[in-house]
């Protein structure tokens, strides 16, 4: 018979979302981050980004010229998710000093933020791509354009979508040094 005093059980702890965040926000800080493209949209022969082996690369200084030119942005968010639309217009208006267009109206910019499909077994123990934050140039006719950068926010799959907009969010701002 084995005594309970000398060999304790100790219980996993369930990992805290919070907690998750900010270690992912600290180990990967500026220019740590993976850029993975979900398609080849935009093909990146304006310069600004390029897809290879299914990764985007960007170019910040092309982005920055696009943004810093921009006066209207139009703001794309999955179905009715009024936590993502909030946050990216606050993002928009009151960070980057931009205007949200009204919807079917030319923006200059448009802001896509998704969420990232998640693919094969689900684990809470493993990092995923949880969301992705898509800045694309103004197309012909008012659609959407050449893709001019792209965010992808990483962590545990336990994530709830609110932390994961706010933690996409905060590190784009972080990126470009956003206040």
């Amino acid at each position: 018979m084995v005594n309970p005093s000398r060999h304790p059980t100790v219980e996993p702890q369930r990992p805290r979302p919070w907690k998750c965040l900010l270690v992912l926000l600290a180990v990967l800080g500026p220019g740590g981050l993976r850029l993975q493209a979900q398609s080849d949209v935009g093909g990146g022969d304006d310069g600004a980004c390029v897809l290879k082996n299914h990764v985007y690369t960007c170019d910040g200084a092309v982005f920055q010229r696009a943004l810093a030119g921009a006066t209207t942005v139009a703001i794309e968010t999955h179905n009715a998710d009024g936590v993502a639309r909030s946050q990216l217009k606050d993002l928009v208006t009151r960070k980057l000093g931009k205007t949200v267009a009204p919807a079917g109206s030319p923006a200059d910019l448009e802001f896509l933020l998704i969420p990232t499909p998640l693919e094969g077994v689900v684990s809470s123990v493993t990092d995923a791509d949880l969301g992705t934050l898509r800045i694309y140039a103004s197309g012909p006719n008012g659609g959407r354009g050449h893709l001019l950068w792209a965010e992808t926010f990483s962590g545990t799959q336990d994530l709830p979508w609110p932390a994961v907009v706010h933690g996409l969010i905060l590190q784009f701002q972080s990126r470009f040094k956003i206040r």
